[in-house]
């Protein structure tokens, strides 16, 4: 999907606000004549939580698993981690720790044998194995379960246990392929602490979810796939900018004349009282500073302007560009 309507595709030179530590370059992964990931440029920083969103099919997965190294390039270059995909995946995945969208368990396996064997294998002495397995089952929450034979557990108990193997690695790289799957919304946020708590300390997170609303809670910059092409990178201020028309809810001392106010002074798509507040959408972004000092000159107290445009927005907003609609 390349925006039409004056939008730009995506650049291949954006850059992260860290220093870079995830880059892939112009890469391709073909399967026979099918192109699954086709010419994705990205840059992700040190200290950022990456969201890459793009519906069923898009090349999230492949792409994920071409920067782990776990499928091989067709064309292009990537580095994680300082470290060369191509020349060294087994170096790249030494650097990271990956929660694939699909698991696969050993059934008659324990959470805490199943966690406790992933943390030697992956080099921890017996009393530090045992330490990073009470941890990450404590982030995990996996307290009643942990000696449940997995083949009982339900899909989220499940997600959960997947959700603990990734923390046990003391690395500087996740990558998680929709990491809240099946998980209730306690430990949804739990979980995004976590994450938030991990990345302050300067490591990366790259990760996928079909949830976008959610996903704004936690992500710093979002880029978008569709049928194998990179079609946006940006913040979330950066995108809702890019695709959609300003659009506000606003908290005012005198509803009714507020909207007098400024549907009379100024290009609206809609200047309606929802409840408490009023909704105002603008045709032209060079009226936003405009709203203040038309409600002040009125009388009228503005004491919230909160941007209404979701993520979800943006994403249906380029799908409409896409087709030649209007945003």
């Amino acid at each position: 999907m390349v925006a039409s309507g004056g939008s730009p595709p995506a650049r291949a030179d954006a850059r992260p606000p860290g220093e870079p530590v995830i880059e892939a370059r112009v890469i391709s992964r073909r399967f026979g004549s099918t192109v699954a990931v086709d010419s994705v440029s990205l840059a992700v920083g040190r200290g950022e939580i990456f969201g890459f969103f793009g519906p069923n099919g898009a090349g999230k997965t492949t792409t994920i698993r071409l920067l782990c190294g776990l499928l091989p390039l067709t064309s292009g270059e990537a580095a994680v981690a300082g470290v060369d995909v191509r020349a060294d995946p087994t170096g790249v995945r030494r650097n990271l720790a990956i929660l694939p969208e699909e698991v696969s368990f050993y059934e008659r396996m324990t959470p805490a044998g199943y966690l406790a064997f992933f943390a030697r294998m992956a080099g921890s002495g017996l009393g530090e194995a045992r330490a990073r397995v009470e941890e990450a089952a404590r982030i995990a929450e996996l307290g009643g379960i942990m000696d449940k034979p997995i083949s009982v557990l339900s899909h989220g108990q499940r997600q959960k246990v997947s959700v603990a193997r990734v923390l046990l690695s003391d690395v500087p790289v996740m990558f998680l392929d929709e990491p809240f799957t099946g998980i209730d919304i306690v430990h949804r946020k739990a979980l995004r602490e976590h994450l938030r708590a991990y990345v302050a300390k300067g490591n990366t997170v790259f990760f996928t979810s079909h949830n976008l609303i959610e996903a704004e809670h936690i992500v710093d910059r979002f880029a978008f796939i569709d049928k194998g092409h990179m079609v946006a990178m940006g913040t979330a201020r950066e995108l809702r900018d890019r695709f959609l028309l300003p659009s506000y809810a606003l908290r005012v001392s005198e509803l009714p004349l507020a909207q007098r106010v400024l549907s009379e002074r100024l290009a609206t798509h809609e200047c309606a009282v929802r409840g408490e507040e009023l909704h105002l959408t603008l045709v032209n972004k060079e009226d936003v500073p405009r709203v203040a000092a038309l409600l002040g000159q009125a009388g009228v107290a503005l004491m919230e302007m909160r941007p209404t445009g979701t993520m979800e927005d943006v994403f249906l907003s380029m799908r409409r560009q896409d087709k030649g609609g209007l945003p």
